[in-house]
């Protein structure tokens, strides 16, 4: 009954040697996979180094394909900007008649406009439809360059972008609204600079108050009057070099005053601008890379 009992044990012993004793088997889906995981978990640059793995240890399986779409995704979501279009760019030149090369150019304007290089944005989403005028992203590429206008302040050619979408478009009633929504973008209210700077010339603090900055206006009434009243004191009083220094410090003031009206013309003018595209984005909804039916659209469907 002992011996049974020991080579009984002696037999499970051995099995579960084997067992721990077996080499996990590496396999590309199974490293995939894993950048995938780590990619949803939001830590991008370990996922570039499972991706890599892929790349690596099996360049010649379909996953490979998925692994550097990804890679450049993932250098987008860590805000890598430079990176992401250099993969983006190298996938939309090595697969052009294929899904994975296609939505690489187009995520090439995404990559730009996260980057809010707008003008960047543009050209790369006009490359796109010039290139795959039929691809569905196509219609969410035109609503994009919309928005690249209307964010560099040119409104019209905003409103022919959004309103030039086709009858057909699943978003051309989105793109009408929104092309009817950037005309009113010049009526938006807006201050002069010039008229801020001659008002402050005339009365300092009075361009301030003209751009709604009151507090700067009372800072800037208080320190140009003091410098004035100082200077001419000191004069009064014979001591003509403070006078001077005085009047000299009181002349610096005075010229930041007339450019402190001006620039802040142009902020208000801005902030007003803003506002506007804040409040468009927050009724129409704007994301990177959405496909036809409006969802992100962050990933490609690979089989292998």
């Amino acid at each position: 009954m002992t011996r049974t009992i020991a080579a009984v044990l002696l037999i499970l012993a051995c099995s579960v040697g084997a067992t721990f004793a077996a080499p996990l088997q590496l396999t590309a889906e199974s490293a995939l996979s894993f950048g995938d995981h780590l990619f949803d978990e939001g830590d991008y640059y370990r996922a570039i180094s499972e991706y890599e793995r892929v790349l690596y240890f099996f360049p010649a399986e379909p996953a490979a394909k998925a692994a550097q779409y990804k890679i450049a995704l993932s250098y987008l979501k860590g805000e890598k900007w430079g990176a992401a279009v250099e993969k983006f760019r190298t996938l939309a030149g090595r697969y052009p008649e294929e899904e994975t090369g296609r939505k690489a150019l187009f995520m090439v304007g995404e990559s730009y406009f996260a980057k809010k290089d707008y003008a960047a944005a543009l050209a790369a989403y006009q490359e796109f439809i010039s290139r795959y005028p039929q691809e569905t992203q196509a219609d969410e590429a035109r609503m994009k360059m919309g928005w690249c206008y209307l964010l560099q302040g040119q409104w019209e050619q905003g409103a022919g972008a959004f309103g030039g979408l086709p009858k057909d478009s699943a978003r051309h009633e989105e793109g009408m609204q929104l092309a009817k929504a950037a005309g009113q973008f010049p009526l938006l209210p807006r201050k002069s600079p010039s008229l801020a700077a001659g008002l402050s010339a005339v009365l300092p603090g009075a361009g301030q108050i003209y751009v709604e900055r009151p507090k700067d206006a009372a800072i800037t009434v208080l320190l140009n009057g003091l410098f004035l009243w100082g200077g001419l004191e000191a004069i009064h009083r014979g001591n003509n070099v403070a006078g001077g220094i005085l009047f000299g410090f009181e002349s610096g003031w005075y010229i930041g005053n007339i450019y402190n009206a001006a620039s802040s013309a142009h902020k208000y003018n801005r902030s007003r601008e803003r506002d506007f595209i804040d409040k468009l984005q927050g009724e129409f909804g704007m994301s990177i890379g959405r496909n036809e039916s409006g969802k992100p659209l962050l990933a490609l469907t690979f089989r292998y």
